[in-house]
């Protein structure tokens, strides 16, 4: 389970890449037309952080949500190093 935030469980997740051709109606076109949909990953934003849970030191994967979340003290048994 790499790259996936250890406290929050946040990874990535598949989302779709739109391509369109066209002039929008606001600029005087006739519209935006959608030529192709793919699909791509959206990485959550993670940081490799040493933090000790329980007394004991461990290097993990931390969304940056869960670092703001350390700072304030809120998941129990776990600070950062």
């Amino acid at each position: 389970m790499s790259r996936t935030c250890y406290l929050t469980g946040k990874g990535g997740h598949v989302v779709n890449r739109v391509t369109r051709r066209g002039r929008a109606r606001a600029q005087g076109g006739v519209g935006r037309k959608v030529t192709g949909i793919s699909a791509r990953t959206q990485h959550a934003n993670l940081q490799k952080k040493t933090i000790r849970e329980h007394g004991q030191l461990r290097r993990v994967w931390l969304s940056t949500n869960a670092l703001r979340t350390l700072a304030r003290g809120g998941f129990p048994g776990v600070e950062l190093a």
